[in-house]
């Protein structure tokens, strides 16, 4: 992570669009996607291993997360966290974030 933030910063240097996005669920949510996906045999094959493990090793993924923020959320490059316990909710914050934050033109030529 030592060179993460300088990186970022010579993107948005560079006039790239940098837009980092955090989908956070609750730990209840995850489980009960994951007992979903465990009960339905079309979505079985998404579960991984560590999928398995994730709930036992929330505690651990959380600390990681924080300092992943405590480092790398900066004013050049910040991060924007959307409440994702509700997927289409979600979906529509990420979106209207992004048209919020990079400019375009309105104008359709005919």
């Amino acid at each position: 992570m030592s060179q993460v933030n300088d990186f970022e910063h010579m993107l948005v240097q560079s006039n790239t669009y940098l837009i980092k996005l955090y989908f956070s669920i609750s730990k209840e949510e995850q489980a009960k996607r994951f007992a979903e996906i465990q009960n339905n045999p079309l979505k079985r094959w998404k579960m991984t291993p560590l999928d398995k493990k994730a709930q036992d090793l929330w505690d651990d993924y959380t600390q990681y997360k924080q300092k992943m923020f405590d480092i790398t959320d900066t004013q050049t490059a910040p991060w924007h966290i959307i409440n994702a316990d509700k997927k289409s909710t979600a979906r529509l914050r990420a979106i209207n974030h992004l048209l919020e934050r990079i400019p375009y033109n309105s104008s359709i030529e005919k």
